[in-house]
C-alpha cells in the first residue's frame, strides 16, 4: 500500500507564547508605586532637612568654640603685650642689658613720625600744638 504523501504542514506548538498584559494588574502596580512615592518623598525630604540641620548645628558649635578659643588667645596676647610694653621694664632692660643712660642736657632731639618716616622737630612740641618747623629729607 502506498500512501500518497500530502504536503507537509508543520504545526508548531508553543513556539511563541504571547502573554497578554493584565491591565487591572498594571493599574494596581502603578497605583502602589504612586502611593509609595507620595509617602516616601515627603518623608525623605523631612529626614534630609533634619540631617542638614544637625550638620549645620555641629558646624556652628565648632565655630563658636573656635571663636571662644580665639578670644582667650587674644586676651592672653593682650596681657602679654601689656607686660612687654611696660615702660619701667623697657627702661630697666635698656639700662642693665644695653648700658644706656640718660642723655646729657644739650644732647636731646625731638622727633615725630610723618608719612611712615621719622623727622626731627626743631621746636619742642607741646600737647595740642603743631611743630613750628620740620627738617626735610635733605636737611639732616
Amino acid at each position: 500500500m502506498t500512501r500518497a504523501r500530502t504536503p507537509a504542514v508543520s504545526i508548531q506548538l508553543n513556539q511563541r507564547l504571547v502573554r497578554e498584559r493584565d491591565r487591572s494588574r498594571s493599574r494596581e502596580l502603578l497605583r502602589f508605586v504612586l502611593y509609595g512615592a507620595a509617602i516616601a518623598v515627603p518623608l525623605l525630604a523631612y529626614v534630609w532637612q533634619r540631617v542638614d540641620f544637625l550638620r549645620v548645628s555641629y558646624k556652628v558649635h565648632a565655630l563658636e568654640e573656635r571663636i571662644d578659643a580665639l578670644h582667650k588667645s587674644s586676651e592672653s596676647l593682650r596681657v602679654q603685650r601689656s607686660f612687654l610694653m611696660n615702660h619701667d621694664r623697657i627702661e630697666d632692660l635698656a639700662r642693665k642689658r644695653l648700658g644706656l643712660t640718660e642723655p646729657e642736657p644739650g644732647n636731646e632731639r625731638r622727633v615725630r613720625m610723618e608719612g611712615g618716616r621719622f623727622r626731627a622737630a626743631v621746636a619742642p612740641m607741646e600737647a595740642g600744638m603743631a611743630p613750628t618747623a620740620v627738617l626735610g629729607e635733605g636737611e639732616k
